[in-house]
C-alpha cells in the first residue's frame, strides 16, 4: 500500500527540512499546500519532488489541508506540520499501519519537544493522523481542525476501524516565544469560527482557554457561554461526549475558587462529577488532591496523586486534552513527597524527592526538602 504525506505551509520554512527528510522511505508523495508564496517551499522540497500548491491563506486551516488531500493520489494519508518529524524508529510500524485490511485511521502519537533540552512541555495526545484516501473524509473548522463527521462514526459505518498505533511524530512549535502569537492567531480564527457557527461548543472551550492565557476579559463571556450548555449535564450527571469538557471544568473549579466565576454550583460538587466522568485524566486527580491537602486531609492527598503516578506508569491515563507533563513524573513526585513527609513516612518522601531531583526544573525544590528531612 502507498502513502502520501500532505502538509501546509506558511511563512516559517526553517524547520521544513527536518519534516521532509523525516519522510524519506516512507512517503510515495508529499504534496504542500504553500499559504505564504511558493517560491521558498519549492526550494526546499525539491530534492523530495514534493507537489507545491499555491493556496493563498484564507484564515481556514481545514480549507488548506482539504485541498492538498483532495490532490493525494496514493491509498493512504498522513497529515502532517511543518514543524513536525516522523519517528524513524517508527518505519516498520509505518508498513504494518499501511498493510491493514479492516482500519480506516489510526490513531498517532503527537509527542511534544519544545521543553527545555528538547523536553516535552506538555503530555503526548493522540490523534487521527494517518487515514485512508476517500472522498467523504474531510476537515472542518478555521483552526483545531477535525474530522466530520467524526471518524469513528464514518468507520463503523464502512466495517471498519479507527486503531491506535505504535507510531510517533514529534512537535516543537509551541516553544515560549511562539506560544503567545499562536494563542493571538488561534483566537482571532475561533471567534471567525463561531461567527461561522454560533453556538460550537468545542470552540467556544477553546476559545475561553486562549483568551485566558492571553488576559483577555472576553474569556468569561465565552466561558459562560460553554459553561450554559454543560451545566444541565452536570445537574443530571449525565457523562458528555467531548474530553476537552474535562480541562474546561478544571478551569471552572480554578476561577470559582478564585472568586473569578461563579457557576451556581458547589466547586467539590463539579471537580466530584468531573472525576467520575474523567477519571483518567491526571489535572482534574491533581486538582482534587491539592484541595484535600488544603483541608488537612494529607492521607486522601497522597492517594490520589499516587494514583496519577500509577496512571503514568501504566500509560493509561487519558491523553486528550494534552496537559503538563511534568504531572506524570516530578511534579507529583514532588508533591507526594511533602504528604508523605507529613505523614511521617520519610523512606517514601524521601524517595519521591530523589525521583523528582532528577528534574531540572524541580531539583532545586526537591534538594531542599531533601536537607529537610535530613535535618528533622
Amino acid at each position: 500500500m502507498t502513502l502520501s504525506v500532505c502538509m501546509i505551509v506558511g511563512q516559517g520554512t526553517d524547520k521544513l527540512p527536518r519534516a521532509l527528510a523525516s519522510t524519506t522511505g516512507i512517503a510515495d508523495e508529499i504534496i504542500i499546500a504553500a499559504t505564504a508564496g511558493v517560491a521558498a517551499v519549492e526550494k526546499i522540497s525539491a530534492p523530495y519532488h514534493a507537489r507545491v500548491l499555491d493556496m493563498p491563506w484564507t484564515d481556514n486551516f481545514s480549507a488548506a489541508r482539504n485541498a492538498a488531500f483532495a490532490r493525494a493520489t496514493k491509498d493512504w494519508i498522513l497529515w502532517l506540520d511543518g514543524d513536525e518529524w516522523l519517528d524513524l524508529a517508527s518505519s516498520v510500524e509505518w508498513a504494518s499501519c499501511l498493510e491493514h485490511t479492516t482500519a480506516l485511521a489510526w490513531l498517532i502519537t503527537i509527542a511534544d519537544r519544545s521543553g527545555p533540552d528538547n523536553q516535552s512541555r506538555f503530555s503526548p495526545t493522540s490523534l487521527p493522523r494517518l487515514f485512508r484516501r476517500r472522498p467523504e473524509l474531510k476537515l472542518t473548522g478555521r483552526v483545531h481542525e477535525h474530522f466530520d463527521p467524526d471518524l469513528t462514526m464514518t468507520a463503523h459505518h464502512l466495517a471498519l476501524h479507527v486503531k491506535t498505533s505504535n507510531v510517533t511524530i514529534y512537535h516543537d512549535g509551541y516553544s515560549p516565544e511562539q506560544e503567545m502569537d499562536k494563542l493571538r492567531r488561534n483566537a482571532r480564527l475561533m471567534e471567525l469560527q463561531l461567527q461561522d457557527w454560533p453556538g460550537q461548543l468545542f470552540y467556544q472551550i477553546r476559545l475561553s482557554q486562549a483568551l485566558l492565557k492571553l488576559d483577555d476579559p472576553r474569556a468569561f463571556h465565552y466561558l459562560r457561554q460553554a459553561f450554559d450548555q454543560i451545566r444541565p449535564l452536570l445537574v443530571l450527571r449525565a457523562a458528555p461526549s467531548e474530553p476537552l469538557v474535562a480541562e474546561f471544568l478544571d478551569s471552572i473549579v480554578v476561577r470559582q475558587s478564585r472568586g473569578e466565576f461563579e457557576s451556581g454550583l458547589p466547586v467539590d460538587e463539579i471537580l466530584q462529577t468531573a472525576l467520575r466522568w474523567f477519571p483518567h485524566w491526571p489535572p482534574l486527580i491533581w486538582r482534587w488532591a491539592n484541595r484535600q491537602f488544603k483541608e488537612g486531609r494529607i492521607a486522601e492527598a497522597a492517594k490520589a496523586l499516587e494514583a496519577i503516578l500509577d496512571l503514568a506508569r501504566a500509560g493509561t491515563y487519558q491523553q486528550t486534552p494534552s496537559f503538563d507533563a511534568a504531572l506524570l513524573g516530578a511534579e507529583t513526585h514532588l508533591n507526594l513527597g511533602i504528604c508523605y513527609a507529613k505523614l511521617r513516612r520519610f523512606q517514601d518522601a524521601q524517595q519521591c524527592f530523589t525521583r523528582a531531583a532528577r528534574d531540572p526544573t524541580r531539583q532545586a525544590a526537591a534538594k531542599r526538602n531533601l536537607q529537610l528531612l535530613a535535618a528533622r
